[in-house]
């Protein structure tokens, strides 16, 4: 398909998205989501081309974006508590760092593709999705609008892979392209989807059939999900979910916190220990559910283990020659390939830029961003995971409330997944992740307390002023 005729092709569907851009900002944010999972890259659609997007969603986010910008300097639109929330200053910064060191990028033309990306990522998944999700059932259907997209992915992987045979892993790892980039993001979105999906299936105000519908989404994300065999969302998965049991228990914040101190401790004074447990593990992938998670953790013979290894080292390499403003972001994949040491190589490590990126988001922020770009997402991060403890703690195990923990664990997920893969320039995946963390600000925003509560007055949640 040539350019002009997908551009025929796709008139009448901007032409509807602009319409409904002016009658209804909720329904073209959900018809998005709904077609996130579903987007396709412009290169795969025409063969090729020097700009690839996300199509139909990047369009749309750009649309979005102009939107946002237009309410924030124009209408002044956005509830000034929001804006001056932690989460939105910490963003506000993180785009400014990424401009800076676009500016200073050895790439700039790469960087400043990354700093559009970011751009329309964070004002329509965090910043529109903030403003609409001040009421309770657009939280509900921001989930449910991602997951009936994927929904139609999974079936489309699930049709695949049992063409193939259910063993069949290798072919399982690219069975949901040309959606999804690899099994591994695939594994990502659903891991965050499963927690809240969960929560929203036993909600006491469903029907029947809304029960029904959402009991076989779930069993079929379960089935996608381990059929996908991607070792790093199941690991995710699981420390996210004990973390969040932990949560659901409300441990008094003292205990919890210093049992998080406790927890950082031992992981730091073990590492030594672990690594050498890691080292001597030689179980490889298999289509053995027990032996492929186990050998997650095999750094001696697995290639796809030791080839993230060695990206991590180059991105620690690379930080120590530009350790204030990295390399530009976006960079990392062009970059690195000269501080890989021949002993460090796999049969899988490539010179052309052509393989992925540094497979964590926090080095790569430090490779691509300096030191300030990989603080900066690390505290948003933390800060997120913190707004939505301080929502949950204050609030009460309501069918609204008990939707908390979960957001907060399918959240974790992936700030867990990114310390092993980088994938929020996709907009699969920054869907999920500014759009949680958009929610969970909202809901910290409606719970905040008033200065008459904090001094023993009325424990009456202040309404949302959006």
């Amino acid at each position: 398909m040539t350019g002009s005729e997908l551009l025929i092709l796709l008139f009448p569907a901007a032409l509807a998205i602009l319409l409904l851009a002016l009658f209804s900002l909720e329904h073209l944010m959900l018809l998005t989501l709904f077609l996130t999972p579903l987007s396709l890259q412009l290169s795969y659609l025409t063969g090729g081309t020097g700009i690839d997007l996300s199509i139909a969603t990047e369009p749309v986010l750009v649309l979005l974006l102009m939107i946002t910008l237009f309410k924030l300097l124009v209408t002044r639109e956005f509830p000034s508590r929001l804006l001056r929330h932690p989460m939105t200053i910490l963003i506000g910064l993180y785009l400014i760092w990424t401009l800076i060191t676009s500016l200073t990028s050895t790439m700039p033309g790469v960087s400043f593709k990354t700093l559009a990306y970011r751009l329309w990522f964070t004002a329509g998944f965090y910043l529109m999705a903030a403003q609409l999700a001040s009421g309770e059932r657009f939280r509900r259907r921001y989930v449910t609008a991602y997951s009936a997209g994927l929904a139609i992915v999974v079936i489309y992987f699930i049709v695949r892979v049992q063409g193939a045979g259910f063993l069949n892993q290798q072919f399982a790892h690219s069975a949901c392209y040309p959606f999804y980039r690899d099994h591994t993001s695939f594994g990502a979105s659903m891991a965050f989807l499963l927690p809240p999906l969960t929560v929203i299936m036993f909600r006491k105000g469903n029907g029947l059939m809304a029960k029904v519908l959402l009991f076989s989404l779930l069993l079929l994300f379960v089935a996608g999900f381990i059929l996908s065999y991607s070792r790093a969302a199941w690991v995710s998965l699981i420390a996210a979910t004990l973390l969040g049991i932990i949560l659901w228990i409300r441990m008094p914040v003292r205990v919890l916190w210093f049992a998080a101190a406790g927890l950082i401790l031992a992981l730091v004074l073990s590492a030594g220990w672990i690594w050498q447990r890691m080292d001597s593990t030689t179980e490889d992938s298999s289509a053995d559910l027990s032996q492929h998670l186990r050998s997650a953790a095999n750094i001696s013979t697995d290639q796809s283990n030791l080839e993230r290894i060695n990206r991590w080292k180059c991105a620690l390499r690379m930080y120590t020659v530009k350790p204030v403003v990295g390399w530009g972001p976006g960079t990392y994949q062009f970059n690195y390939a000269p501080f890989q040491k021949a002993s460090e190589r796999t049969a899988i490590s490539t010179d052309f830029g052509d393989a992925g990126n540094a497979h964590s988001e926090y080095l790569g922020a430090l490779s691509e961003s300096g030191l300030p770009g990989a603080l900066f997402f690390l505290l948003i991060t933390v800060t997120a995971v913190i707004t939505g403890i301080r929502v949950w703690y204050r609030g009460r195990r309501g069918r609204e409330g008990i939707f908390v923990p979960a957001l907060l664990t399918g959240l974790i997920t992936y700030a867990v997944h990114g310390l092993m893969n980088s994938f929020l320039d996709s907009d699969k995946i920054a869907a999920l992740w500014w759009g949680f963390i958009a929610i969970l600000v909202a809901m910290d925003l409606e719970t905040e307390r008033s200065p008459e509560e904090d001094q023993g007055g009325s424990t009456t949640a202040t309404p949302s002023q959006g």
